[in-house]
Parts: C-alpha cells; structure tokens; sequence
C-alpha cells in the first residue's frame, strides 16, 4: 500500500522533476569550490630528521622548498605513481620508481643543477654516477617524501585510502600587515625622527587586503606618527598639516605605495590596481565591467571570505594607479587638500598633472617613422617665392599662392604631426558662449555662476517667471517641460529602446526622428535654443599625434572644429619656433592655411617653420576643384617639391618605387581606438571625462613608445645578424628602409603605408 502510494505521488510530481532536472544541467556562472586538503600535519622534528637522512647536510633551504612544494603540487602525478606499484588487475606489472615519477625527479634535477645547489647527501654523490642514475635516486627520495607527508592514496596492502586532493596552504599563509614604507620622518627639518604607531592595540583598524588576487582578511592597517612635526604616514599617502593654517591637512599621494586604499576597509595591492588599468586600456572596460570580471573570476571562489567588490572601488584603483603612473613620469608627487572626494581627486589631477592636455610621455619623442632626414628639395619645380602677403579676409588663390610660396622647410630632421578630432565629449554649461562644467551632472545644466544668476527662474530663454516646484518651467510653459520629460525618461518605451540600439542603427520599432547631424569637416550655424532643459555636450575631442601613433596632446572643441580652434589649439601646443614640427596633417589644412592667412597668424607664427598639407584620405576630394590645396597641401608630391613627404626606393628587381615618407591616417587610426571608450565617457562628469581620457592617451603613447623601442631593437639585432653573415653582398643590402616586398610598402608596420590610399599622387 505504501509502495502504491509513493509510485502514485512520483507520477503526480513527474513533470516538476523533468523541470528541476532541465535545470539541474544548465551551466552556472561560477565554477563550483574546488576541494582541498589540509596541509600536512607534521611535526618539525620529523620533518628534519628526513631531511638530514636522505638529502645533503650542505643543502639549501631554498632547495628543501622545491622539493617540499614540488611533492605537494602534484597529488595527480602522484595517483599516477601509486597505482603503478600495485597490481590489483591480473598480468599488471609492477613498478615501484615508474615513469611518473621518473618525470617528475627529472625536472627536479633540471631545477636543482640551475640552481648549483648539492642535494642528495655523500652516499649518493654525483662522482662516477650517471645521470639516469641519479634521477633514479631523486625519485626514490621523493617517493619517500610524499609518503613522510601522508600524500599516499593507498595503504600497505593496496586497498584504496582516498583520493589524493590539491594541499590547501591556508595554514601556512603569511600574516600579511599595511604599514608605512618610510621609518622616518621625511620633512626637512626632521628628517633623522622616528615614527612611531599611534592606534592602541584595540584600535588598530582591521581590513580586506587584496594581493596576488588572493583575498586576506583582518589585515592590520598601521598608520605612523612624526611627533615632532605631527605628519601622519599610511602606507599609500602621507597627511601634513599646512605650515600656515594647522587645522588644514595636505594629502601626498605616495608613487613608491605598495598597497593603496580603494574602500573603507579594502586595500589592494599595485599588481592588482595595475590590472585594472591594463583591462579598461585593453578591452576598453568601464569600473562596473571590470568589477564584474573580477568578482567571477577570482571573488565568488573564495567563498569565505566577503569577496564581491563595487564599482566604486574599482574606480578609485583606476585613479590613484594612474595619478601615481603620471606623476611617476612627471617626476614629481601629487599633492591635494585631504578628504577630498573622488571626483574633486580626479579635476585636481587634472589640474595638476595633466598639463592642458599635454602628454608628458611624448615629450621630445623622435623616432624613423615620425621623422625623416631632410632633403633638399628641386627648386626647378617650386615657384619663386614672393614677399607679397593680402592684407584683407577677400583672399582669392592667387594671394593664396603667393603667400604659400614663401613656405621655408629647411629643417633635418624632417618632423610631421597629425591633427584631428572624435565627435564625443562631456556635458558642459548650456548658457550661450559658455563651456564651463556643470554645478552637478543630475539634472543642472547650468556652471556655479549661471545657476545663481537664473535662480529660479524658468528655463525656457527670455522667460522672467519663476519655475513650478520639481520642474524646470514656469506654469506657462509646462506643455513644454513634460514633452520634454516623456521624450526622455527612460521608464517609457521609447527610452528603454534608446537604451538597446547601437550606435547608427535604425530598428523599426524606434521612432525615425532625424538627428540633427553636424558633418565634421564643416561648420554650421548655430541652432536657435529655445529652452535651457538639457545640457549640450562638447562637440569633439581633438589630438594632435605623430605619425608613428605616439599622442602628443589633445582638448575638447565646445561648438565646433573650426579652423580658428584648430590653430588656436597648435600654437599652444607648439608655443615656440623650435618645437613646431615641419609639416602639420590636417583633414582641412586647405581652410587651415587661409584662416592663418587672414588672422595674420602664418606672418607671425607659421611661416619660417610649417607647412599644412591635407591627409591622403580626405585631399582625394580636395584636390579636384581647390587649385590652393592641389598646389600647397598635396601629402606626396611626385615632382620634387616636397622630397620629405616621398621616399624614393628600389624594389628586389632594382626597380624604383616611390612610397610616403609618413602615415597621414595617424588619428583616423588613433580615433578607431578611441571610439571604444565612447560609451563610457559619456556619461562621465567634465572631471572624470579629463582624467580618465588623459589617463588612457598617457598609457596608449607609453604602448606605442615601448613598441617602437622593441621594433628599434629588433632592427639592430637583425642589422646586425646580416652585417656578420653577408660578405660581398654587403653593399647592395645595406639600404634598411628599402621595400622587402616589392609592392611600396614601408616595413615598419604602423608607418605611412597604413594610408587608406596607398597611391602617390602625381597632380603637381
């Protein structure tokens, strides 16, 4: 009867059983906890009594580690090894020191003798004993050792004991402590005083260390005392006193830090920060994509412990690695007012440390694919120069020419850079003719001084009444304030579709509202603003790079890229005559040289040392209705006026062929790149946006830089290799930048054969 009745309830659940079982093979997200064994409970006595019977008395103690570690960490080898010396299957052979094991005291061996370290003691000394031999003898000690440690997974008479598991080292685990780095004080006029601890053992605040991705818990943070001059140090800051006001406190953010703080009560160390660094640079990850990958990847195996991290604390590792990375560079230390807030850290460093947007690691770079050798150019092919200059904004191409024609390039080396912009950037404030940050970036649109300056009035413009409590508008222009909201809240449908589109793409059930779409290379008049409800952004981010992708320098355009910013923008990165490079790439370089003309700045600026010439990309639409730009801005002119732009070469038949001496698509290459973090910039306030942006153009130029020098590197080993192995042939090989490939391209991989239009242009 209870049989019936279990095999009738069985029935009845059967398709709840189906469902669970379904479920019960999905994959979850996180492996599940691996099993450990406890680490060996042996005593030391014991431990060295082995030691001294079967191993050298000479040996080290870092060898006695190898080999202790080495037996643990391979309980599979092990299992392998133990069940060859029993035969619990009739005709298996037997073997006590088996090919497993062999293996194992092998690389043992190998390890040991790179160490010079003697290891196995007189009886069995190297002398008159052949390797084989002595591997032999290695395995029977580790045999041994491995059964000393009880890492043995069958008894004497070779019944199974129980799976042989990976050793757990929680018990020997070091106790890790934060502390000071410094043991002295470091102000000038105390410099020899000690420090001293200054929380009571009760109050010695206990934290989560992250190191080696490896979670510790209860970490003792010890802070340290001058008492002389009151200057706190912690392990990643240091905290002062100003010398004029004793209740404001100085925060010196310490580049030498082995641990940095990123939470309350959470420290990580500089391999974990740096981590965090190289995967928003390399896989262009937000703070909350990275704390997503850490968290299942290293966070949720460590059940014990309180492992998830937030976002916010993966971006304050993001920010102060960086600072200390910059500051490093700059060779300096950043100091700020103490307790400031994230956000204030990063505009501070900006302010600090980011130079105007000045990249400090490309300061006086040079390299063969940014710069060439100067040569003379054929003056039969140039017009004769004339000091006639127009002197109204009515500049027809004849004044063009002129002025054009008294362009001086006579500089060795030879020096490009490559100007152009990214349409993304920041909020700023939405008041006309003002660029300044927002007051907050939840709902303000307005800076500090144009918020007390509207008040509460409405924001619809020229309105004078006050605004409805909770709104941004007077009651008679409420019907606008709530079409605006329904336009974009992102509860409605509409917005949650926003959220799912990509970038250009057009679905259909979004509604096909035309954006109001500012092309690039051209200006355009300024829309009639109506209401002040949203705050505009920047129009674009522009970067001034050299040809070989090292970043030089960048700012953000508020309107447009005129060619007015755009000049304004290069004189200040290029203040003097010594630091302005010999030809500047613009995709506008034709309008460029005519603002220049007009606002006298080619007079005054440009014309002893600069020429502007068009990229190869964009001067395939100039050159066909602009004589100015077909004459003066061609990017490879094959008639000799322009030698430095175009290299002649030989291919392997000996013929000549002619290839760019520069890659003109430099920041079309580096926008590519930069549109990766578009969608994280976004959001990000003017603060964030600078530094993050900064910090990301400072790490792609140490890439870039570090990849010239192997490149270098390799160059010369291979120059080298082909100067002792040719003879005869010396000389006809001697040309390294000639084409290897027959085709006209460069072989330094990034240089001007990256061009869109691998043509040379022969208009001149």
């Amino acid at each position: 009867m209870i049989l019936t009745l279990l095999i009738s309830s069985l029935h009845n659940f059967a398709p709840l059983l189906w469902v669970l079982l379904v479920f019960s093979m999905l994959p979850t997200t996180a492996a599940a906890p691996q099993e450990f064994s406890p680490f060996p409970q042996l005593t030391f006595r014991s431990f060295s009594n082995f030691i001294e019977k079967n191993f050298s008395s000479e040996i080290k103690l870092s060898t006695v580690l190898i080999m202790l570690f080495t037996v643990m960490e391979n309980p599979d080898l092990l299992s392998l090894h133990a069940r060859q010396q029993y035969s619990l299957v009739e005709g298996e052979k037997v073997s006590t020191i088996n090919s497993w094991i062999k293996c194992l005291s092998r690389a043992v061996y190998a390890r040991v003798n790179s160490n010079n370290s003697k290891l196995l003691s007189e009886s069995d000394h190297y002398n008159g004993i052949s390797e084989n031999h002595m591997i032999s003898n290695i395995a029977i000690k580790l045999d041994s050792f491995g059964q000393l440690l009880g890492l043995v997974k069958y008894n004497n008479k070779g019944h199974l004991k129980g799976s042989l598991r990976p050793i757990s080292y929680k018990a020997i685990e070091a106790v890790h402590v934060i502390c000071p780095a410094t043991y002295k004080c470091k102000t000038i006029k105390y410099q020899s005083q000690s420090l001293i601890q200054i929380s009571r053992p009760r109050d010695v605040p206990l934290a989560t260390l992250i190191k080696n991705n490896t979670i510790h818990q209860d970490v003792p943070v010890l802070t340290g005392k001058c008492p002389s001059c009151t200057t706190l140090y912690s392990a990643d800051h240091e905290r002062s006193p100003e010398i004029d006001d004793e209740k404001v406190f100085t925060r010196l953010y310490l580049n030498s830090a082995k641990y940095i703080k990123v939470g309350q009560s959470t420290w990580v160390d500089r391999m974990f920060s740096n981590a965090v660094v190289n995967g928003m640079y390399s896989f262009h990850a937000s703070a909350s994509a990275y704390m997503e990958f850490w968290n299942n990847s290293f966070g949720k195996t460590q059940q014990h412990t309180r492992s998830p991290l937030s976002h916010c604390q993966i971006w304050q590792a993001f920010v102060q690695e960086s600072i200390c990375t910059v500051a490093t560079c700059a060779n300096m230390e950043l100091s700020l007012r103490d307790n400031l807030a994230i956000d204030e850290i990063t505009k501070e460093a900006f302010s600090v440390l980011g130079e105007e947007g000045a990249i400090q690691a490309a300061n006086q770079h040079a390299c063969s694919e940014c710069t060439q050798k100067y040569i003379k150019p054929d003056t039969n092919s140039v017009a004769p120069a004339t000091s006639a200059a127009p002197t109204s904004d009515a500049m027809d191409v004849d004044h063009d020419m002129d002025v054009a024609n008294s362009m001086d390039v006579d500089h060795a080396p030879v020096k490009m850079v490559v100007v152009d912009g990214i349409c993304f950037g920041p909020q700023h404030c939405a008041h006309p003719g003002c660029a300044d940050e927002l007051i907050n970036y939840r709902g303000e649109v307005f800076c500090a001084i144009h918020t007390r300056e509207y008040g509460a009035k409405c924001r619809v413009v020229n309105c004078e009444h006050v605004k409805v409590k909770d709104t941004q508008a007077c009651q008679q222009h409420q019907p606008q304030w709530k079409k605006f909201v329904a336009q974009h809240k992102r509860q409605s449908g509409g917005g949650y579709c926003k959220i799912a589109q990509r970038p250009a793409e057009n679905l259909p059930w979004v509604a096909n509202r035309e954006p109001r779409i500012q092309p690039h290379d051209e200006e355009m008049e300024e829309p009639v603003q109506k209401n002040y409800f949203k705050a505009p952004s920047f129009y674009c981010v522009e970067t001034v790079c050299a040809p070989c992708g090292v970043i030089v320098a960048w700012t953000k355009f508020a309107k447009a890229e005129s060619p007015t910013n755009i000049l304004a923008f290069l004189e200040k990165v290029f203040p003097t005559e010594e630091s302005r490079p010999d030809y500047i790439c613009i995709d506008k370089a034709c309008r460029v040289l005519r603002s220049a003309v007009r606002n006298k700045s080619w007079d005054n600026i440009w014309e002893k040392t600069t020429r502007f010439i068009v990229d190869t990309y964009h001067y395939r639409n100039h050159k066909d209705d602009d004589e100015l730009c077909q004459k003066w801005c061609n990017p490879a002119p094959s008639d000799g006026s322009a030698p430095n732009l175009v290299i002649e070469e030989k291919d392997k038949q000996g013929r000549p062929c002619w290839r760019r001496a520069f890659n003109t698509q430099a920041c079309e290459q580096l926008n590519a790149w930069i549109g990766g973090f578009e969608s994280i910039l976004r959001p990000m306030t003017a603060g964030n946006f600078n530094w993050f942006l900064h910090s990301m153009l400072f790490y792609h130029t140490l890439h870039v830089i570090a990849k010239q020098e192997r490149k270098k590197a390799s160059a010369a080993t291979s120059n080298s290799d082909s100067d002792h192995d040719s003879d005869s042939d010396n000389d006809s090989d001697s040309d390294s930048g000639s084409d290897s490939d027959g085709d006209g391209k460069n072989s330094s991989g990034s240089g001007s054969n990256s061009d869109s239009d691998s043509g040379i242009d022969n208009d001149m």
